[in-house]
């Protein structure tokens, strides 16, 4: 029961709903869900983050504290299997005013230091440079904290914790690995969990599921169900529905409480009776707004704050984002790391700005933006590097997102450069990001099963991303083979996704692409 939760658990785009409200202890056959009581903290920091606007500089946010845990990376994670232990993954950002509340109580707490010295293997992720890891062991939002045996299987994990329930937890790891028979009782059940699951695939198979204009409205019907229920099907949710004529949701947006004074978006708000407050500010998300809000004539604004608030000191690319919390002394604190896919998101929105305004100066900025991430992220093999510290491995998001951003420039400048390299880029990344299921792998070099992901989260999916890239590559090249590639993966993922695909926003938008590219061919 507990890996069949967990399984359930991770597969929904957590980060969109307030569940750092959430946490859980799970044992064999049990499940506890408790509710986080300090909702008082939230409170002193919503109010620290909704004040005036500060016009001071902005500081660079220390990096987090790890407490009295002599952590490891991920690199080092075979000293589990050395060790017999297992391993505790912690993912955090820089941004999260809960993971460093987390750190401060739980990492400093000298009981809990002791626990995993002496029985885990401690490896903490930068959620932010490492997405693939959190994709495939993370609880959809930071801070989460992921069990695993030495063998990287998964055994329970949990997302905001207070000292004393993670005292329980640990202790409950602890006794698991003390009893030889619980663990294999825990790995009989983990292989009847498995075999079950396998007899429902035969069972009951996801059909692949043709890309039509039915299967287009069903797709948009389920975004609709989405805002109508409270939630938030993202950036590519709200444009893909103001592309299909449903641009309410899309204008509510730009003008609710999320936008604070200083022009950008947070990733929460305070309600009277919903989300607790996330001031953290991300610039991957208000690119992507950005490029929405031009759809219906709002970009304006948003692009300024974008270019002033994001902007890192001497450098022309920008900052990851903005934290949820200030220094004592109330200053602004800047996340000056730089990602290339994110700043691929920026020139993008850059560009939407730019065709909604004729400012030049949008476009001047997107085009500086992409000169620079092709000149800094570029490597030897041609493809691009998520972080000028991390060389592998590759991820496809990035790939496609300065494709994207190329595209963009080329549609908005009409330079033949610019749609020879997306055409270059395009070509060499299905190739190298080929799977057998027809769809693209999340990364590579890839030591384990390949993962497609479609649902989005802070960021949009890879392959919703590369199937509308190559549609507008077939657009303005007639090369068959852009029009098959995308085929291929919404044939592979929408069917596979059908029950979540409100929360595909990429994905859709890429499948509106085939439908009426379809139509004007007659096909």
């Amino acid at each position: 029961m507990c890996q069949a939760f967990f399984d359930w658990f991770r597969r929904f785009p957590m980060q969109r709903v307030p569940y750092f409200f959430l946490k859980n202890l799970c044992t064999i056959g049990r499940l506890r869900v408790v509710l986080w009581q300090n909702v008082w903290i939230a409170l002193v920091f919503g109010v620290l983050a909704c004040g005036e606007r500060d016009e001071t500089a902005k500081l660079d946010v220390a990096a987090l504290d790890g407490g009295n845990i002599s952590w490891r990376t991920w690199s080092q994670r075979d000293s589990a299997r050395v060790l017999g232990r297992p391993i505790l993954l912690f993912f955090y950002t820089q941004r999260s005013v809960w993971c460093r509340d987390l750190a401060a109580r739980c990492f400093e707490n000298s009981e809990i230091a002791r626990a995993i010295d002496r029985h885990i293997l401690p490896i903490w992720v930068d959620a932010d440079l490492r997405p693939d890891l959190f994709e495939r062991f993370g609880l959809g939002g930071v801070p989460s904290l992921s069990f695993l045996t030495p063998d990287e299987q998964w055994i329970t994990g949990s997302t905001y914790l207070d000292p004393e329930d993670m005292i329980d937890l640990l202790r409950w790891v602890q006794i698991l690995y003390d009893n030889p028979d619980r663990l294999v009782r825990l790995e009989v059940q983990r292989a009847e969990l498995k075999r079950r699951e396998e007899l429902k695939k035969k069972k009951d198979p996801r059909p692949l599921i043709n890309p039509s204009v039915a299967l287009l409205n069903r797709v948009r019907d389920s975004l609709k169900s989405v805002v109508k229920s409270g939630f938030d099907p993202g950036p590519e949710g709200l444009l893909a529905l103001a592309e299909a004529g449903v641009d309410s949701p899309l204008i509510n947006f730009a003008h609710s409480a999320r936008r604070d004074t200083d022009g950008v978006y947070m990733l929460g708000v305070l309600k009277q009776r919903g989300p607790v407050i996330d001031a953290e500010k991300h610039l991957a998300v208000n690119a992507q707004l950005l490029r929405a809000f031009a759809r219906v004539n709002l970009s304006r604004d948003l692009a300024d704050a974008v270019l002033e608030q994001f902007a890192v000191s001497g450098d022309v690319l920008l900052g990851a984002g903005l934290a949820g919390f200030r220094d004592q002394a109330g200053n602004v604190l800047r996340d000056a790391e730089i990602y290339s896919g994110w700043n691929a998101l920026a020139v993008s929105g850059l560009c939407a700005a730019f065709l909604e305004t004729r400012e030049a100066r949008f476009l001047d900025a997107g085009r500086r933006i992409f000169e620079a991430v092709k000149t800094r992220f570029v490597q030897e093999d041609s493809l691009f590097v998520h972080a000028q510290s991390l060389i592998t491995p590759h991820f496809l998001l990035d790939q496609v997102l300065i494709i994207r951003a190329a595209l963009d420039l080329f549609e908005a400048q009409e330079r033949e450069t610019d749609l020879l390299f997306a055409q270059v880029h395009a070509d060499r990344v299905m190739i190298a990001f080929a799977d057998s299921s027809g769809a693209l792998r999340d990364r590579i070099p890839e030591a384990d099963v390949a993962l497609s992901p479609a649902i989005d989260r802070w960021l949009p999916s890879g392959n919703g991303v590369a199937a509308q890239v190559l549609m507008r590559l077939f657009v303005h090249t007639q090369m068959p083979r852009y029009r098959d590639r995308a085929e291929a993966i919404l044939t592979a993922l929408v069917g596979s996704n059908i029950d979540r695909i409100g929360y595909a926003g990429a994905l859709s938008r890429a499948l509106a692409l085939f439908v009426r590219e379809s139509e004007t061919n007659g096909e």
